[in-house]
C-alpha cells in the first residue's frame, strides 16, 4: 500500500494528495520511543511512503527509523520557498 502523509498536522498548507499526518500537533518531541510507536502504528501495512516534511527533525528521524526497520520505500518532499513548490528526496 502506498501512502502520502504530512509529517505533522496543521503546520503548513498541504497539497491535495496528502491523506493526513503521521503526528498530531500536540506530540511530545522528548518522547522518542513514543514517537516511533506512533509512526510504526500509522505505517502498519505501508510499503511506500511519500512524506511532506513540515519541520521538527526529531519527528522526521522517528519516521525514517521506522521506514528503515519495516523496509518502507521513503520519499521526502521538501518545500522550496523561492518557487512555492515541493521537491523530492529519496531516502535509500
Amino acid at each position: 500500500m502506498k501512502k502520502v502523509y504530512a509529517l505533522c498536522e496543521g503546520r503548513h498548507q498541504m497539497p491535495k494528495e496528502v491523506e493526513g499526518a503521521i503526528f498530531s500537533n500536540t506530540m511530545n518531541p522528548l518522547d522518542i520511543e513514543g514517537m516511533e510507536k506512533i509512526a510504526s502504528d500509522k505505517l502498519e501495512g505501508v510499503r511506500s511512503l511519500t512524506l511532506y516534511v513540515t519541520g521538527l527533525s526529531v519527528a522526521l528521524v522517528a519516521v525514517i527509523n521506522i521506514c528503515h526497520q519495516k523496509g518502507i520505500e521513503l520519499v521526502l518532499m521538501h518545500f522550496d520557498r523561492s518557487t512555492g513548490n515541493y521537491y523530492p528526496q529519496c531516502v535509500k
